[in-house]
């Protein structure tokens, strides 16, 4: 029997959460007994061997796959399907090569039926908000690798959404472009005041990013670390060469390492 949702206590609610596939008829489990929350406003980032489950984690949160026990709810409410105030920036930008940055940010409102006018009017919202004026016209063939990223966001929060999921969007950038996206991201997660979950690779990233940092165990995943992150906001560069900065690290690769 499902468990009832709890009302106010949180944006994402996630207990017991498991997923199997059918692997020549027995199940196959990636994820089992997931238990955590979200609350309104805040930034989990969710790290994990590679392969351990963490991108199916984030399309059964965007309601694109359903739990084989356990639930998710979002808002209080059962998530059962994709949800407009979901938005999903997936590892690549995915842009269509055809449309310009200010074509690409309004598709998801025309494929939802909102006028051209009001679409390309909150798409120029978004233009500003990521930071990309100038290039409203330009293709993504003409784009850097950050500057689509930026366009990826920007479709994404054009839905206004109050929870981003974002499936280790800075991966392929290099070292510096990253940490300038991280700028953004948090500049970006101010101004709007979304809840943010983060899937990564990087331990310096989700320290840097998140309020609580989630290490999940290999196949099937498994919540091996909870870790609340202790450094105030803003955060300074500084942060990252302090001990205590080295010391969360330490646990944090531990706990991925660990048997």
């Amino acid at each position: 029997m499902s468990a009832v949702c709890p009302a106010g206590k949180a944006l994402l609610w996630v207990h017991d959460l498991s997923l199997a596939y059918r692997n020549g008829g027995q199940p196959f489990w990636v994820l089992q007994d997931l238990n955590f929350q979200v609350p309104e406003g805040g930034f989990l980032a969710v790290l994990g061997p590679s392969g351990c489950g963490k991108s199916t984690l984030l399309r059964v949160l965007a309601g694109l796959l359903p739990p084989t026990r356990g639930q998710v709810c979002y808002a209080s409410r059962p998530l059962a399907a994709p949800q407009p105030e979901i938005g999903l920036v997936f590892q690549h930008a995915n842009l269509l090569p055809w449309r310009t940055v200010l074509q690409n940010i309004t598709l998801p409102l025309e494929i939802r039926g909102v006028t051209r006018r009001e679409a390309e009017a909150r798409a120029r919202e978004m233009v500003a908000l990521v930071g990309l004026e100038g290039f409203e016209h330009t293709l993504p063939r003409d784009l850097s690798g950050g500057m689509a990223q930026r366009v990826a966001l920007a479709r994404a929060l054009v839905y206004r959404p109050r929870l981003l999921l974002l499936d280790e969007p800075f991966s392929p950038l290099d070292t510096l472009t990253r940490e300038q996206m991280w700028e953004e991201l948090l500049r970006i997660w101010r101004h709007t005041g979304v809840t943010i979950l983060m899937v990564t690779h990087s331990m310096t990233e989700a320290l840097v990013l998140a309020d609580r940092v989630l290490v999940l165990s290999p196949r099937p995943a498994r919540l091996r670390l909870d870790l609340t992150v202790p450094f105030p906001r803003p955060r300074t560069e500084e942060i990252r060469f302090t001990p205590l900065f080295g010391e969360l690290v330490r646990r944090i690769r531990e706990a991925i390492l660990s048997g």
